[in-house]
């Protein structure tokens, strides 16, 4: 049985993705107990399959999915949850951003009864240590209180790449959501609480690294036409509550 699997979404990340890997493996590896990585290359025009190819070939706990064209970080991380044999799924950004060591906080959320356990940046903490952008800031908090306004209300932060559920939930969750973007978060926390799992926001240590994916200027439109879906799918019933 593997205990865990910890999915990378990777669009181009071959200069960042290999310092990533290397932390999780290592500190999965030490820590002992059995576990999968998941890098799920989302139609890359770099070396990004190279990168995970070479990392892989002496480690067979660490395997690759790739396709083409890119399709988005939403359907990535989809493929990969749906993929995975962990009994706790993990889903962890390419750039490292947030410490893999943090797992612990979200490994305790789910042994503690929570069915997903998410990081947070945003969530008052006098503990938490996180160095973001000051724009990037700005454009975050913006999202969320739309977020919050429309579909989502009580959560400071749901677009942090570190989340954790377990398995059968991300495979009941997954198996329904269907964006495909950055707003995907939203989506599948929308249908988690719709679905009366439970939830918990964690705070966590996040530091920003260079070499961010997001176009703020064009994915930002995107991820409010995309959150403007949500909440109109909600409102027509698309996302029914599980049958207990």
């Amino acid at each position: 049985m593997t205990e865990l699997s910890v999915i990378i979404p990777a669009y181009n990340e071959e200069a960042r993705l290999p310092r990533t890997l290397e932390s999780v493996y290592n500190y999965l590896s030490n820590r002992g107990g059995t576990f999968e990585i998941i890098v799920v290359d989302d139609g890359s025009a770099d070396h990004t399959a190279d990168a995970v190819d070479s990392f892989a070939a002496t480690r067979p706990s660490v395997r690759l999915i790739s396709y083409a064209p890119n399709r988005g970080k939403g359907y990535a991380v989809r493929t990969g949850m749906l993929a995975a044999a962990g009994e706790r799924v993990l889903f962890d950004d390419a750039d490292g951003a947030s410490p893999i060591e943090e797992i612990v906080k979200l490994e305790q959320s789910i042994a503690n009864g929570f069915d997903v356990a998410f990081g947070s940046r945003a969530k008052p903490d006098d503990t938490r240590h996180v160095e973001a952008l000051t724009y990037r800031k700005y454009i975050g908090n913006t999202f969320n209180i739309l977020v919050q306004s429309l579909v989502l209300p009580g959560f400071h932060d749901t677009q942090c790449g570190f989340k954790m559920f377990r398995r059968s939930v991300a495979q009941d969750l997954f198996s329904v959501t269907s964006m495909s973007g950055y707003a995907f978060d939203v989506e599948v926390l929308y249908v988690a609480r719709l679905r009366k799992y439970k939830i918990e926001e964690i705070p966590i240590n996040w530091t920003n690294i260079d070499g961010s994916k997001v176009n703020v200027l064009t994915d930002s439109p995107k991820m409010l036409v995309e959150l403007l879906k949500i909440a109109a799918s909600a409102y027509m019933g698309k996302y029914k509550a599980r049958i207990k």
